[in-house]
């Protein structure tokens, strides 16, 4: 039990790491923007969606989502990863593709999204965008593209999946372990391709059709 908890605690403090970065985001662009009444409104509402989803994490504690438990409803998925992202620098992101609409719980399905481009923007210069493109081939995908280090063979093969390795020097390894539990239980699955040296690409795909 102690085990479990660990991990759950551990994905809970990962995604509150990623909800601290929006905020932060929020607070730089405050310096910038703060006497627009326009910015100033999309902000409360930022602050307040961005806490809100913080206190449901620390008070709830809840493990990785099962299938029957997902809270699933038709989205568009080019629209969910420009929703989901619409907090980070959208200088640095270009998005492609068609509104393909799938069966999601758009909640967990925004974290696989914003734990794909968080990974790619801090792997990529900030003169390279990230390129996240939505399409359908025999089924729905959404393909983030970076133009970073690349990754590789070995670590892909031997842990980039798994919780608690990371590339990175302060990772904790539970991002794409995350991303990966989520995506599997929507009955998909997730696959990379990287040239180290040259970039990755990170592919979810997801059912056809509604369940």
């Amino acid at each position: 039990e102690m085990e479990i908890m660990g991990k759950v605690s551990a994905f809970v403090v990962h995604d509150l790491k990623n909800h601290v970065y929006t905020l932060s985001l929020m607070v730089d662009n405050a310096r910038k923007f703060i006497g627009n009444p326009e910015f100033q409104k999309d902000l409360v509402d930022s602050l307040g969606s961005t806490v809100g989803k913080m206190k449901i994490l620390i008070s709830q504690l809840k493990g990785l989502p099962e299938r029957q438990t997902l809270k699933r409803a038709p989205v568009g998925l080019l629209s969910l990863a420009r929703e989901s992202t619409r907090l980070l620098r959208q200088e640095r992101l270009l998005f492609e593709g068609q509104d393909v609409e799938v069966l999601v719980d758009g909640e967990e399905m925004g974290k696989v999204v914003l734990n794909l481009c968080l990974n790619a923007l801090e792997a990529s210069a900030e003169s390279q965008p990230v390129v996240v493109t939505v399409g359908m081939a025999a089924e729905p995908f959404l393909r983030v593209t970076d133009r970073g280090a690349g990754i590789a063979e070995e670590f892909i093969r031997g842990g980039l999946f798994e919780p608690f390795k990371s590339t990175k020097a302060k990772g904790m390894g539970i991002g794409l372990y995350q991303c990966k539990q989520i995506v599997e239980a929507h009955g998909g699955r997730i696959e990379v391709r990287s040239v180290v040296g040259e970039g990755s690409t990170f592919t979810v795909r997801l059912p056809a059709g509604r369940e």
